[in-house]
């Protein structure tokens, strides 16, 4: 592993929120987060897409610096893979109140993702290897905590995942596979006091 990992991507901007809450691009980004290196076809065959309404997605990512081409000028742009420039996306930094929705919408379609990788798991689990289906992580916890602590919660789990992230991993150990993992921790609004 890496111990000089870079820190997550700040989206200062309205035009990046509403870019990323198009479901299409944020399926585009989340897949070369998760699999490294893909031309536009390869990505195109994953989320759904033709091939050159992907690679208008990917254009745009790239405008935005979320993507970028990944190898030099071979000739033939339609096999040059592109890459993440990011590790991950800190929802919560830069833009303003009126990007609330914005950020709503990219959150509501990145876990809608994460909820279909998951429910794909489960279709799956009986064909996977014992070591896989033993090694899953599929815990929910009511926790009673102050939002310091919820806070806290976060920035040690994240502490712990970051540097297996497969972006900035330094090796490929043998046996290695994509895994999702992913965190949601929320207050339930019927259990703070004032909340509407």
């Amino acid at each position: 592993m890496t111990s000089d990992l870079p820190e997550r991507r700040v989206i200062p901007t309205s035009d990046m929120l509403a870019a990323l809450a198009v479901p299409s691009r944020l399926a585009i980004l989340s897949h070369l987060l998760s699999v490294g290196p893909q031309t536009a076809t390869q990505c195109a065959e994953i989320v759904g897409l033709t091939a050159s309404n992907c690679s208008w997605h990917l254009r745009e990512l790239a405008r935005l610096g979320l993507v970028e081409r990944a190898d030099a000028d071979t000739g033939d742009a339609r096999k040059r893979p592109w890459q993440a420039t990011i590790t991950g996306i800190d929802l919560d930094a830069g833009g303003g109140p009126g990007d609330d929705l914005a950020r709503t919408a990219v959150r509501s379609a990145w876990f809608a993702d994460t909820d279909a990788r998951f429910d794909d798991y489960l279709r799956h689990e009986k064909a996977l290897p014992a070591a896989w289906r033993d090694a899953a992580v599929i815990n929910d916890y009511a926790v009673l905590v102050t939002a310091d602590e919820l806070a806290e919660i976060g920035a040690r789990i994240d502490e712990i995942v970051r540097p297996y992230i497969r972006a900035t991993r330094a090796e490929t150990p043998t046996g290695s596979a994509v895994a999702s993992v992913s965190v949601r921790g929320v207050v339930d609004p019927r259990f703070v006091e004032g909340a509407p």
